[in-house]
């Protein structure tokens, strides 16, 4: 069997990853990378989408934040939803960071370094469209950065280094 780089490899002897897929959703372009990011990893075969912590699926009991975003101000909400991504961090064969580079997000940014200092790959997904220039930190404090083009074909299997030769800042 030959490994080629991004290119989904379908060997019925090798399990698919669990990973850990931080995403923001806080406004209409974060959301839409989302909804994309997800149905591509859906459609991914080298990654067990059942196994995988996504923190939405995993709400502290059970309050859905887009349906009652008051839930934020709750002190007992925010650390039991911190507990829980952490453990879902360390559940984690590896980070799946859906990004929009144009629209910071912290938590994502956080997860990042907590993965990294797990010594667990870490990829960035990120718009095809977008030609903000990454932070430094995220463009060279990850294993890799792709396109959400790429995701639904990338082999999770097999991340490698990248180098990411986009603009930064």
């Amino acid at each position: 069997m030959t490994i080629q780089e991004n290119s989904v490899i379908t060997d019925p002897d090798v399990a698919p990853v669990k990973a850990y897929i931080g995403c923001a959703w806080f406004n209409e372009e974060q959301d839409r990378l989302r909804q994309a990011g997800l149905a591509a990893i859906q459609k991914n075969p080298t990654i067990s989408r059942k196994f995988s912590h996504y923190p939405l699926d995993f709400q502290y009991k059970d309050l859905n934040v887009n349906e009652h975003p008051e839930v934020m101000g709750d002190v007992e909400w925010q650390v039991q939803t911190f507990r829980a991504d952490i453990a879902g961090i360390k559940g984690s064969d590896l980070g799946i960071m859906l990004f929009n580079p144009s629209y910071i997000d912290d938590g994502i940014a956080y997860e990042c370094g907590v993965l990294a200092t797990m010594n667990k790959p870490v990829v960035l997904v990120i718009p095809d469209d977008d030609e903000k220039p990454l932070n430094l930190m995220m463009a060279h404090g990850v294993t890799r950065v792709i396109k959400i083009s790429e995701l639904a074909e990338f082999d999770f299997r097999h991340v490698t280094l990248g180098t990411y030769t986009g603009q930064v800042f």
